[in-house]
């Protein structure tokens, strides 16, 4: 797995680091796919900006942060303008641990899973044998296709759809948080050992931080005082990453409601953590994740279910043991079967060519990135004004 030094997310570490805690605990915000690292032995590399077309496509992603993404390479995430509420997990930069991409021999892996586009096509064509797959940050951007000489592009979703013919279909499902059921507890607990902290039993319901607007999060939103009333404890989200899969490690629930929609990585993490998810499925990406027996349109649902389930523990743990399988073969094992048949189908076929047609729509793709790029700046520059 490799990023850029120029990414405002995931992990600063430096390559030798092999300790997946360590890894994880590093990331500047999100669990992303750690899975990788913790359940298949995943090296991680931080590679430097290039400035070939493709490389740079990363300023079109967010581009009201493109001025300042540069400067992830000596500044860490919360020195940045707009995100000084940031915790990020490393006290590093980006550029203490980043090499160029000619360091590596990159065909010495089977497959090869780039962050944004972070390898050149010049590079990414030299080895024939090696599977290469491109993830844009942003899943709203999530291609149609496999682009800039790569054999798959990973789009986020996770429907169990397996790939059997990347010729034909090159899109594989992909979660940006790629791990098992039990990836993130048996990390937490390994976390735990090391803090000396006793084990201790689950209690609690941990609120999604999207079901508020307030950013930290400080306090419980009325619509939760139900639960509060009848004497649970809320948990809210913390900012560092250490401290807020602590938390949610320790809840007994995890609740999403009202606010905003949401993709999920956050539920696939609190599954992977061990609490039981309680939430609507149609206000998440990731619906699959929701098992009928914890689907909740109302908090009144929601307190009734909840005092069930306390009052009936064998049922709690059997909803939880089927949200982590359900998790496993849809966010680990179907993703990865894809990336092992693409795998099979290259080695076997070859790799696909990369005539001057493709190389020139894909000129042309990033030409239209960088329009929406400027349509998306102006209109952000008029809603300011506006307000």
């Amino acid at each position: 797995m490799v990023k850029q030094d120029v990414y405002q997310d995931l992990y600063v570490c430096p390559p030798a680091e092999k300790n997946a805690l360590s890894i994880l605990l590093s990331s500047q915000v999100r669990v992303g796919p750690i899975g990788l690292v913790a359940d298949l032995d995943t090296d991680f590399y931080i590679v430097k900006e290039e400035r070939d077309a493709e490389t740079q496509l990363y300023r079109y992603v967010i581009p009201h942060m493109t001025p300042y993404l540069r400067m992830l390479k000596d500044h860490t995430l919360d020195k940045l303008p707009t995100q000084e509420f940031m915790c990020p997990g490393s006290a590093h930069t980006h550029g203490e641990y980043s090499i160029t991409c000619e360091e590596v021999d990159w065909g010495q892996y089977d497959i090869v899973i780039s962050i944004n586009v972070s390898l050149p096509t010049r590079v990414v064509r030299r080895y024939p044998h090696t599977l290469f797959a491109y993830m844009i940050g942003e899943a709203n951007m999530a291609t149609d296709r496999a682009r800039f000489g790569y054999d798959v592009t990973l789009n986020q979703m996770a429907r169990g759809r397996v790939v059997t013919d990347m010729q034909a279909n090159n899109e594989i499902d992909f979660p940006y948080t790629f791990l098992k059921g039990d990836t993130l507890q048996r990390l937490m607990e390994q976390y735990e050992k090391q803090m000396s902290n006793p084990p201790g039993k689950r209690e609690g319901i941990f609120m999604e931080i999207n079901s508020t607007t307030e950013r930290p999060v400080t306090s419980v939103p009325p619509h939760f005082r139900p639960l509060a009333d009848k004497g649970y404890p809320i948990l809210l989200h913390r900012q560092r990453i250490a401290d807020n899969l602590q938390a949610v490690f320790h809840s007994k629930y995890f609740l999403k409601m009202g606010g905003r929609p949401i993709r999920g990585n956050s539920v696939a993490e609190a599954i992977s953590l061990g609490s039981l998810v309680l939430m609507n499925r149609e206000e998440v990406t990731h619906k699959e994740l929701i098992i009928d027996e914890c689907h909740v349109t109302t908090m009144d649902e929601a307190v009734a279910l909840i005092g069930f389930l306390e009052q009936h523990p064998e049922e709690y743990e059997r909803l939880r043991a089927k949200q982590q399988q359900v998790l496993t073969e849809l966010f680990f094992e179907r993703p990865l079967l894809s990336l092992h048949r693409c795998l099979q189908q290259k080695r076997h076929e070859g790799a696909a060519p990369y005539p001057f047609r493709r190389r020139f729509a894909d000129r042309c793709y990033i030409m239209k990135m960088a329009v929406h790029a400027q349509i998306h700046l102006f209109l952000r520059l008029i809603k300011v004004k506006k307000w």
